[in-house]
């Protein structure tokens, strides 16, 4: 079992490394639903927000996602090229991808629903990594409406992070997919204990009716997240 101090210090020891943190800058990462927006400050391409246009809205019969429906599992992997181990309790039964050493995605059977976790370099603070999200996700999305920007905090309840606290900002938002119809984004960024640099970005998606649901797996998948070392 890793100690509390073995983690907090390691954590301190990557954010002072500045290579880690200049590879974080040249890659980008992909939204729940197909967009995209830059990790660690890059500077994207100039963006021209298209305007909505009108299409037949998709028929959608399946009940809205109830948080107490939702069960948990532990989901990790790892990744030798950058040493690290990430574990979260992600939705049981949702298939996991990874997409990039740090990066994996969770989705539903039927596709509706998502949950993506990111273990950022810890190259930025986090309310500077939320007026950027805002910004490029403001320029780039197409019909985007902000519901709601929090700042937040929840208590670790890994034993790895015991007695300490994950404080983070939460951008929740609407956009419209032209063969989906609307749909509903909860991305969090967050940061651990005194230190205000992105530790990691858990990031939800559905519908709008799927809002409390997707709230309470963001949440979950805060509270338990670990990285090792």
């Amino acid at each position: 079992m890793f100690t509390r101090a073995t983690v907090i210090g390691t954590a301190v020891a990557v954010i002072a490394t500045g290579g880690l943190a200049a590879a974080a800058v040249a890659r980008s990462q992909s939204l729940p639903d197909g967009g995209w927006s830059p990790v660690g400050g890059v500077k994207s391409q100039p963006v021209v927000k298209k305007p909505a246009t009108a299409q037949p809205k998709p028929v959608d019969k399946v009940p809205a996602l109830q948080a107490a429906q939702v069960r948990y599992e532990r989901q990790s992997w790892d990744d030798p090229t950058v040493r690290a181990y990430i574990s979260i309790f992600a939705p049981a039964g949702w298939k996991m991808v990874k997409l990039s050493p740090l990066e994996a995605k969770f989705t539903s059977p039927n596709g509706l629903w998502n949950l993506r976790l990111n273990a950022v370099e810890p190259d930025q603070l986090v309310k500077a990594a939320a007026d950027n999200r805002y910004a490029v996700i403001n320029a780039s999305v197409e019909d985007f409406h902000l519901i709601s920007r929090t700042v937040g905090s929840t208590r670790a309840t890994n034993s790895n992070y015991q007695g300490t606290v994950f404080h983070h900002q939460t951008l929740t938002y609407t956009y419209t997919d032209p063969s989906r119809g609307p749909r509903l984004v909860i991305d969090r960024l967050v940061s651990l204990g005194t230190n205000l640099h992105v530790l990691f970005e858990a990031t939800a998606g559905g519908r709008p009716q799927d809002a409390a649901a997707l709230a309470a797996v963001t949440a979950k998948a805060t509270e338990n997240f670990v990285r090792l070392p």
